[in-house]
């Protein structure tokens, strides 16, 4: 469990990798972070520990850690196990879903319409991340939810490689129209627009781009 400093440090850093400020395969010195966030190594090397457990950056023995590079092969393998994830998920949420879990998703999907084309990307990718694991959490088996949890945190690093600026991690729409379709219990629906809206998602990545790597780690925190 990270302390209150550490998960300032952790966002910051997070948003960065998101946000693409922290290219893919740029080296993470620890001496460096502490010095950037004038903290010592003990409460960097814990942030680190906590975003190696979410794919975003690796830890490699008597090397360093680096942010987490997926190849084209690997971005596609993650969706291709959303969609068989999320397919079932969400059938199953439209037959278990009470009342207050509804309006609970509905609040995500207005949250989400409020912030849609702000400024504020990384808050608008952790909401629509947020949209795809309530419906996890609703079909009612803590493997979709654990499962789900790692492949959007891996769904971060593959917008932020092959995302092209910031392009949007979901359509709000999207997520209404889902909605709508787990509002009516309309299970097939629902798969249906769930496996088109990842799919989409994917086809909008730029699996040609040349990575590039990052400026110093003063200029990005600093």
């Amino acid at each position: 469990m990270l302390n209150s400093l550490e998960i300032d440090i952790y966002k910051k850093i997070k948003q960065a990798i998101i946000l693409q400020k922290l290219r893919p395969n740029m080296q993470l010195i620890e001496k460096d972070l502490a010095e950037s966030f004038g903290v010592s190594r003990t409460p960097v090397r814990n942030v680190l520990r906590r975003l190696e457990y979410e794919k975003l950056v690796k830890i490699k023995e008597h090397k360093g850690t680096f942010v987490s590079c997926s190849t084209i092969e690997e971005a596609k393998e993650v969706f291709e196990m959303r969609r068989i994830l999320e397919g079932e998920a969400v059938r199953r949420a439209c037959t278990l879903i009470n009342e207050e879990q509804l309006q609970e998703l509905e609040t995500l999907v207005e949250e989400e319409r409020h912030i849609y084309g702000s400024l504020d990307f990384y808050e608008s990718l952790k909401i629509s991340g947020d949209f795809h694991l309530k419906i996890a959490e609703i079909a009612g088996n803590s493997y979709f939810y654990q499962y789900l949890e790692d492949l959007i945190s891996l769904t971060y690093v593959i917008i932020a490689i092959y995302g092209r600026g910031k392009m949007e991690a979901c359509g709000s729409h999207d997520h209404l129209q889902i909605f709508n379709a787990i509002k009516q219990r309309d299970g097939a629906l629902a798969e249906r627009l769930s496996l088109i809206h990842l799919s989409e998602i994917e086809s909008n990545l730029h699996f040609n781009e040349e990575l590039q790597i990052s400026s110093s780690l003063s200029d990005i925190f600093l």
